[in-house]
């Protein structure tokens, strides 16, 4: 138990570049019409596929920025693909590579933090010179590789402007 505390800690807290921290911090934020698009076009991407899918997407917060629906798309969709995507921004991973963490074999359960969902369909969205701006989830696109598919074609809608 202790380790896993210790493990999340590592994950959760960043470690500060000097041991000074400053009064205020400089962020690049992703734009709304950005995050519409990158939206829209994982949605667009799931319905040709021949699935009523969502996607949302999230500030480097985990705020959500904007959530779309396919018009047929289930009622979880729009929740799932929030949490993917939030978890993918907490944790600046793809939300499918903290599935070994979620079960009883993982160095730390992600059952323990509200949220969490370890399932894959959310990648995070960061600049060109490194830093995370959000990230992208989809949900009710047939399956967490589709989804993972769908996110990736919302990411790479914007491709260009995040250059």
């Amino acid at each position: 138990m202790r380790r896993a505390l210790m493990f999340l800690a590592i994950l959760l807290l960043p470690v500060p570049a000097n041991s000074q921290s400053a009064a205020t911090h400089m962020v690049e934020v992703l734009d709304m019409h950005l995050a519409m698009r990158a939206a829209l076009r994982a949605v667009e991407v799931c319905n040709e596929a021949g699935f009523q899918a969502g996607a949302s997407v999230v500030d480097r917060f985990g705020v959500e920025q904007v959530t779309l629906r396919s018009n047929m798309g289930g009622a979880h969709v729009a929740e799932t693909a929030r949490r993917k995507a939030w978890t993918a921004a907490s944790f600046n991973l793809p939300s499918s590579d903290l599935g070994s963490l979620a079960g009883p074999g993982g160095e730390a359960s992600l059952a323990a933090i509200p949220g969490a969902l370890p399932l894959a369909g959310g990648l995070p969205i960061v600049s060109a010179t490194g830093m995370l701006l959000g990230a992208i989830g989809v949900a009710g696109g047939g399956g967490g590789e589709n989804e993972a598919k769908c996110a990736k074609a919302g990411l790479d809608a914007i491709a260009d402007q995040l250059k």
